[in-house]
């Protein structure tokens, strides 16, 4: 399924995944293009990717990314869609530009998303995801009127396309944001934004793809470090730009109506108290993750993605693939060859030279 498949002369390979480094660049972002994330797609494929902005949008990120990588005959795909924001609230407003909806975990998103995208599609299967959740829920926040969280998901279907039965394995990572603020007369005043981070999918044509395989490629989705400080960088000076604008819209306001002075005064202070607390969240995960770059904390988040380093041999950096693998190869190509036999030798077995990875805890 990977391709590079044994000869029939070498069963010791059988067990053998190989796969290549797919990257999804931000070519608009920033002054030159940067790798904004990484994953391992099989060998072989063809595969591009890129980050989307939408810089005039008023609800969730104003980037998305997306990649695609697909078999050479056509039978199988692996496809990343963008990131996705709604919203609902108590009092009828809308969350910025946020469509209104009302998910409350990431199965009832899920479900949506698949009517929307596979339309003839049958779920076979859902089953919540905890375990990829911990990453992120490292950096969400609760505290005061304001709490975060995230919820994650898996689902299987099945579908026709082009004459062909399809089986497609979907997940996604939900992170929810809940305020409660106090209004007028006491009413109190909530708010629930969801932002799906892309939906990450696998399909085949006759017969779903391998949980394991599956897992192994989630794994390694992994957001590139360089970029990820640009972006939250750009955040918060995005955040402190929207208070300057939201303060001087009612600074005007306040003049031009005083009989309504009291009513401005307040929704502005709910605004701001929104906003700041948002910035907060934003600006403690952010210093979070600059401050538990050791040692300690490498190991624990690979433990969570399930994935191991090893040393690169080429540019002497790391490189992290899945830890289902008691051995993981770099051929000559560049590609890479996880394997549970300990006798494997990528010369024999599949024609190409390559050198032994050595596991490391950089």
């Amino acid at each position: 399924m990977f391709a590079a498949q044994p000869t029939p002369a070498a069963p010791p390979a059988a067990d053998a995944l190989r796969v290549q480094r797919a990257e999804i660049v931000d070519r608009k972002g920033f002054e030159k293009p940067m790798v904004a994330a990484t994953l391992m797609v099989p060998a072989g494929w063809k595969h591009s990717g890129e980050v989307q902005w939408n810089i005039g949008r008023r609800c969730g990120r104003p980037y998305g990314m997306a990649l695609q990588a697909a078999a050479p005959e056509g039978g199988e795909a692996i496809t990343l869609d963008p990131s996705e924001a709604w919203g609902a609230t108590n009092y009828g407003s809308p969350l910025g530009d946020c469509p209104q909806a009302g998910f409350r975990d990431a199965r009832e998103y899920l479900a949506s998303w698949i009517a929307r995208h596979r339309r003839n599609a049958r779920l076979v299967e859902y089953k919540p995801r905890p375990d990829k959740s911990k990453e992120l829920a490292q950096n969400q926040w609760a505290g005061g009127s304001l709490r975060s969280w995230v919820d994650s998901g898996e689902a299987l279907i099945a579908w026709t396309g082009d004459g062909r039965e399809f089986h497609e394995r979907l997940a996604t990572a939900v992170v929810f944001s809940h305020s409660r603020l106090a209004g007028l007369n006491g009413q109190v005043l909530e708010s629930l934004q969801g932002e799906a981070l892309g939906v990450l999918s696998w399909r085949s044509a006759s017969r779903p793809v391998s949980q394991r395989h599956f897992e192994l490629m989630w794994a390694t989705l992994k957001t590139a470090p360089e970029w990820q400080a640009r972006i939250a960088a750009a955040e918060r000076q995005m955040a402190a730009d929207n208070a300057a604008t939201q303060a001087q819209i009612s600074r005007m306001q306040a003049e031009s109506s005083r009989e309504t002075l009291a009513h401005i005064q307040r929704r502005g202070e709910i605004r701001n108290e929104a906003m700041q607390q948002t910035e907060r969240m934003r600006n403690e995960s952010w210093q979070s993750g600059q401050a538990t770059q050791d040692r300690m904390h490498r190991d624990t988040v690979r433990t969570i993605r399930e994935v191991q380093g090893y040393r690169d041999p080429r540019s002497g950096g790391v490189v992290e693939l899945p830890q289902y693998y008691d051995h993981a190869w770099q051929l000559r190509d560049g590609t890479y060859v996880l394997t549970d036999d300990p006798n494997f030798d990528p010369a024999r077995d599949i024609g190409m030279a390559g050198e032994r990875l050595q596991r490391t805890r950089e």
